[in-house]
Parts: C-alpha cells; structure tokens; sequence
C-alpha cells in the first residue's frame, strides 16, 4: 500500500462501497462464506448472484435479515442498496429511487438501524461515510468523526485512517496532531495502510519525542481487523 497519507479520506477501491468498476459476478465466495456460519446459504446466494438470479439472492439475504435476525445479511444488503445503480439492481424491489439512483436513504436506515440495535462497526463506518462529503447528504462533519472514531476503536482500518485524517485537518473535532498519528500508526498496523512511520514523517516531526512515545503507547497491536467491504479481499 501506499503511505496512508497519500489515500484521500473516502477513496475508493478502499472504502466500503462495491466500485462502479466491478461487476456484479465478481463478489468473493470466500467472503460471502465468511459472513454467512451455513455454507448452504452462502452457495445459493453465491451460484444466484453468478447466474443472474439477483432477486432470488436478495429474497434469501432479506430472509436471513428478517427472519433470523442475521446481522450480516443485514450489513450485505445495505451495501447492495448503496451500490444499486452501479451495480444493475435499479429494476429490483426499491432499491433505486429513479432508474439510475440509489436509494441511499433506505441504504442509510439500514446501517443506522444496525448501528443502533447491534452496534455494528461496519454499520456505523457506513454512516461516517453518508455525513462524510456524500453529495446526497448533507455534511455533518461531527456526526462523521464520531462515527468514525466508533469503528476505528473495534478495528475498521478505514475508520482509524478517517479519524487520523480528521485530527490532522480538524475536522468535526479539534485540531490534535498527537492523536492524529496515534491513528495512523494504529491504521498503519492494518493490512490498509501498512506504510509505517515514512507515511507520516511531516507530522511527526512536528510533535515532541515524549509526544510522539505517548502516540505510540497507544496503537493496539492486538486489535482484530475488521473487513467492511463484501467484494474482494484488500
């Protein structure tokens, strides 16, 4: 990866959304087992999605979530509703609010839904990113640090690469370099950034040594990376 700083706080193919460069048949049968405990459900939504069968993988994903209660699949179809238009699903159900629009505001009932019930990370990282410079909401840079700052703590390396960025730039909260690199050295722990500390040189060279060690006490080494996206493996 390229030095954390040099990736532009929402950019894909980094981020949560499935890129308008990817097709539909490219999700990862891997991460959808991973997501799913029954490979009976992961096969049939994989073989339904790789045959074009997308309204019957949709129908199982809102039985999982309705039904079971299966937060995944709760998350899964969030996502698809982010990315509808980009990904061909206008004609299905509610997923587009015109036949090349996103319904980003059920896409965004979802997440907070999921946030508030389950205290999803990913969920609330997906809600960062609606009050984070999305042009179909309003910016709330606050209400995106905070949300950010949620999911950098439980692991979202997108999350603690946000919040850095957020501290450097003082947006949504105060202006604080200390933390700033306090998160991306936490980022740069992460399969996401990765750079080290060559990333961040102009900001550390601007804080003190006692500084800078008290930064570095608190990046966690043990923190279980959690993976936002549902297309393919970073």
């Amino acid at each position: 990866q390229q030095p954390s700083k040099l990736w532009v706080r929402g950019s894909n193919p980094l981020g949560r959304a499935i890129t308008t460069q990817m097709k539909f048949f490219s999700l990862s049968l891997l991460l959808i087992y991973g997501f799913f405990t029954s490979q009976a459900n992961a096969q049939s939504i994989y073989d339904m999605l790789n045959s074009g069968e997308r309204k019957e993988a949709i129908k199982i994903l809102r039985n999982l979530s309705d039904i079971e209660n299966n937060i995944d699949a709760k998350y899964i179809l969030g996502v698809l509703y982010n990315d509808a238009s980009s990904i061909n699903l206008c004609h299905i159900d509610d997923f587009c609010i015109t036949k090349s629009l996103s319904n980003y505001q059920k896409a965004k009932e979802i997440f907070f839904k999921l946030y508030k019930e389950h205290k999803d990370p990913r969920a609330a990282y997906a809600l960062g990113e609606f009050y984070d410079d999305h042009w179909f909401f309003s910016k709330d840079y606050k209400s995106a640090f905070n949300y950010y700052l949620f999911s950098a703590k439980l692991g979202i390396p997108e999350a603690q690469y946000n919040v850095a960025n957020m501290y450097e730039l003082g947006d949504g909260v105060k202006k604080d370099l200390v933390q700033s690199v306090r998160w991306y050295l936490q980022c740069n722990v992460s399969s996401l950034c990765g750079a080290g500390k060559e990333g961040i040189g102009d900001l550390i060279a601007q804080i003190s040594e006692e500084d800078l060690y008290y930064a570095k006490s608190l990046v966690d080494y043990n923190l279980n990376e959690v993976d936002i996206r549902i297309t393919v493996a970073r």
